[in-house]
């Protein structure tokens, strides 16, 4: 199941959401996930491997579609806007970095870097984290603030996802 969405936003202003992690859809679906995203050349493809394998492909495009599509997108101009998500596990699992990406308020409070550092046995690693930490702080309430002042996010969300950073 698709654990995180990344939207996207076109240098025409066109937005488009992908889902990033396992395709159940595509898994029942096949090739009509493609289709109805516009993306026909991956319809053609997964259409053609699913005839020849008598339906295996299936299978194997329900783990890799969601990933192929995002890479498409962004190989046709399209930048990052926002997530909703575990961080590094959108980076890891869609293979792209996010650093400079803004970050919807439903998942503040859900980013590893957020995790507490009592855990850490080494002091040489909790200050290390303490000071990214620090820098990322900053870096997080001037994107909250990019986002309501774009009106992406309403005045509710942005003083709840500013309580959440705050925490």
């Amino acid at each position: 199941m698709a654990f995180a969405t990344i939207k996207l936003k076109s240098k025409n202003g066109g937005t488009k959401e992908a889902p990033v992690g396992f395709s159940w859809t595509t898994l029942f679906f096949s090739f009509w996930v493609p289709l109805t995203r516009g993306d026909w050349m991956w319809a053609m493809i997964m259409f053609i491997a699913i005839f020849i394998t008598f339906g295996i492909a299936g299978i194997l495009f329900g783990f890799i579609y969601n990933r192929l599509y995002l890479e498409g997108l962004l190989k046709q101009g399209y930048s990052v806007k926002s997530y909703i998500g575990d961080k590094r596990s959108i980076e890891l699992s869609a293979q792209i970095k996010l650093s400079n990406s803004r970050q919807e308020s439903g998942s503040y409070g859900s980013d590893a870097k957020f995790e507490s550092v009592s855990s850490e046995k080494s002091t040489s690693r909790s200050s290390l984290r303490k000071a990214s930490r620090s820098n990322d702080f900053t870096g997080e309430l001037e994107e909250l603030q990019e986002l309501y002042e774009d009106g992406t996010l309403s005045e509710e969300q942005f003083k709840r996802a500013k309580k959440k950073l705050l925490l």
